[in-house]
């Protein structure tokens, strides 16, 4: 069954009114009529089952056949500290930990990090990076999209690394430990860390640590940031 996001103020009583894009979606891509069976959600948990009832290029209506809200309670909240990457690969990190479960991410600026918003235009990042979210939570079921803050400096986040039950940095440098070797089991609340194509400073190293950040060893092999992300959001999730 086709699914759909629509923001809660389109949905009223018994009715919910498709428009834009989403629209444009539901009857140019998926090409869908009028009599066929639809899930919307709305981000904030629901997802309401329907039958299209009207439908046009400019705007659908749906009426609503049953309403779920689906309280699924992780067992634990995973938050991603991204350092921004060149090209696209941010909306990949996104989309992947999106399906994994990532309870929210913040895109962060470290000392290397090369891709750098300018002030003026980080809504319109935001905006895009939230997009793709939403897009990978169509696709997976979930109905409550991971925040995702504002773009932050490595400086300022980690000071709340003791905050979290756990905070965790994959590093080549530094008094690391393995992930074996580290209980995940009361924790409840876990933040970590990848950082940049060239890798975190000795000063950031030294910093995290001074912040009861665990250094990780991720193996011989040097991952791509990434992969890296993508890689402990998986691993994560099968111990926690």
């Amino acid at each position: 069954m086709s699914r759909f996001f629509v923001p809660s103020e389109n949905i009223k009583q018994k009715e919910i009114f498709v428009s834009g894009k989403e629209n444009h979606h539901l009857t140019r891509v998926m090409r869908l009529t009028k009599g066929e069976n639809v899930v919307v959600f709305d981000g904030c948990g629901k997802e309401y089952y329907g039958v299209i009832k009207e439908i046009s290029s400019q705007r659908t209506l749906i009426e609503i056949k049953k309403v779920e809200e689906r309280k699924v309670q992780e067992k634990v909240k995973i938050t991603l500290v991204q350092a921004i990457p060149k090209k696209a690969k941010l909306r990949d990190i996104i989309d992947k930990t999106t399906q994994l479960g990532v309870w929210g991410i913040i895109p962060m600026i470290s000392q290397r990090t090369i891709v750098r918003p300018p002030k003026e235009k980080e809504r319109l990042y935001l905006e895009r990076w939230r997009k793709v979210a939403l897009e990978s939570c169509k696709q997976c079921g979930r109905t409550k999209p991971p925040y995702i803050a504002g773009i932050t400096s490595f400086k300022d986040l980690i000071p709340l690394s003791p905050q979290y039950d756990l905070a965790l940095m994959p590093s080549l440098l530094g008094k690391r430990k393995e992930l074996k070797e580290i209980s995940l089991q009361k924790a409840k609340n876990i933040i970590f860390f990848i950082g940049p194509e060239g890798g975190w400073t000795k000063q950031e190293i030294d910093l995290a640590e001074k912040n009861k950040v665990i250094l990780l060893d991720l193996g011989e092999r040097v991952l791509k940031t990434d992969t890296a992300a993508i890689a402990m959001m998986s691993i994560l999730n099968f111990l926690a």
